[in-house]
């Protein structure tokens, strides 16, 4: 039954959204994924972007550029209420923190940094899995906040 399930999992295409301003330099890796749909949007404004993934019904919206007037974390904020069964990761060169991760409003499932863009694909079918691609570090300070905020409202 087990090998049934997992030969099924493997006929579904990941539908991916990737916005970028030079999606095709950034990520062909993607596009040459027997398992993935890659449909590339161009960032402009946020009416724009949606209306760009129309009915692409995404599992995936990677987040490799924004606006001056979008961030990413703003850009993943509003799409998460869009596009609610998608999971995002955003591509940043920026070392991660709790903060970063807070200000997507804990919605970004994975950040893909410089040195990790070979493994691109990967993090796409983990996120895609249900998992984080998030760096143990962040992991552990994620835990020590909750845990701070758990301690405080106990004590």
């Amino acid at each position: 039954m087990a090998v049934v399930g997992t030969f099924i999992k493997g006929l579904r295409m990941i539908n991916v959204v990737v916005i970028s301003n030079n999606p095709a330099n950034t990520l062909d890796v993607l596009s040459q994924q027997n398992d993935m749909s890659v449909t590339k949007i161009l960032p402009t404004t946020i009416e724009n972007i949606v209306e760009q993934i129309g009915g692409q019904h995404p599992d995936i919206v990677i987040i490799a550029d924004s606006t001056e007037e979008n961030s990413k974390d703003l850009l993943c904020r509003f799409l998460a209420k869009h596009y609610q069964y998608a999971r995002h990761l955003i591509l940043t060169d920026k070392a991660l923190t709790y903060e970063i991760l807070e200000n997507s409003g804990f919605r970004a499932r994975g950040y893909i940094t410089p040195d990790q863009h070979s493994a691109l694909a990967k993090a796409v079918r983990v996120v895609f899995d249900g998992e984080a691609w998030l760096p143990r570090k962040l992991v552990t300070e994620m835990l020590n906040c909750y845990a701070a905020t758990f301690l405080k409202q106990n004590a």
